[in-house]
């Protein structure tokens, strides 16, 4: 929940590369960037509306937008950037995009050529892990294939990893190298209907121990992440949290997409005044004190709402 307006530049395209099956990288040079450095790092990409020229919206610390007279407001997505580099003194990003049948960004990735532009928000990042943290779970569908193979690479010698990734199609394995141990377990399903599932199961069937205690493959000094659907996401935290236990800097989950999205934005719009009120709230309240309280908070109001 954002307290300052967002920066925003133009980007442009200037190469398309298919990564796996449904994997398609898209490098853009944007007219300004600064990396977080946190390997999970997002962007929110403003794509124009198709026939239409791209508007640059502005927006105030409360995120109230405003569009230049005549403009047409962008599709906002969100993207995690998969690598960036400096070429000829010139920032370039690459952002990987999950290709489905249908969808804004999935049809800008598909369609998007040399010289295309698109706007680009400042990046954020979530996973916190120390640097010498000893053991991690990672746990991503394909959406969050990229953030996890950019925190792999970043690792250290000598860390311990279980990665595990779900996917619907065997084709979107791509390379995952690292200076870290790492063992990989690909899960593939039959159905998008089963990624919540296998996503969930990555850590609630796994033998964690309780918050404060270690096993003798889970040192204390241990981090769990998890990108993918939204569902699993929130069912993962409730394991670590509410049932082990755990302090909120030693995991996080993230909702990267939502199945049955339709009946939950159509859930949402019915209660958006309520929820979005209790949610200033606590961000108020506790966001900036204890994070791991506020996201306690959060699920609640969403769980009491129905969402």
């Amino acid at each position: 929940m954002p307290t300052a307006a967002p920066a925003i530049c133009t980007a442009t395209v200037v190469r398309k590369v298919r990564l796996s099956a449904h994997l398609v990288t898209v490098t853009l040079r944007p007219d300004t960037f600064v990396s977080t450095g946190v390997p999970d790092e997002y962007v929110r990409l403003l794509i124009a509306p198709a026939g239409a020229e791209l508007a640059i919206p502005e927006y105030d610390e409360n995120w109230v937008m405003t569009l230049p007279e005549g403009g047409v407001e962008p599709a906002a997505r969100v993207y995690t950037i998969s690598d960036h580099r400096v070429v000829d003194g010139a920032p370039e990003i690459d952002i990987d995009i999950a290709v489905h049948e249908r969808g804004v960004g999935s049809d800008w990735a598909r369609s998007c050529v040399t010289g295309d532009r698109v706007g680009l928000m400042e990046p954020h990042g979530l996973y916190a892990a120390p640097d010498d943290t000893a053991w991690q779970l990672l746990v991503a569908d394909i959406t969050g294939l990229p953030a996890l193979a950019r925190i792999l690479r970043g690792l250290r010698p000598g860390q311990q990893v279980e990665a595990v990734v779900v996917l619907t199609d065997e084709r979107d394995r791509i390379a995952l190298p690292s200076p870290a141990d790492v063992d990989v377990r690909w899960v593939v399903v039959d159905r998008e209907t089963d990624i919540c599932g296998a996503l969930e199961a990555a850590v609630t069937e796994r033998d964690l121990p309780r918050g404060g205690e270690v096993s003798a493959d889970v040192p204390a000094s241990r981090y769990v992440w998890l990108a993918g659907e939204a569902r699993a996401s929130r069912g993962a935290r409730r394991r670590l949290r509410r049932d082990l236990g755990w302090p909120q800097a030693d995991f996080y989950t993230c909702g990267y997409w939502q199945i049955e999205a339709e009946q939950w934005n159509a859930r949402y719009e019915q209660v958006a005044e309520e929820v979005d009120a209790q949610a200033r709230q606590a961000y108020v309240e506790l966001a900036d004190t204890d994070q791991g309280a506020y996201l306690d908070a959060i699920e609640e109001i969403y769980e009491k709402a129905g969402l």
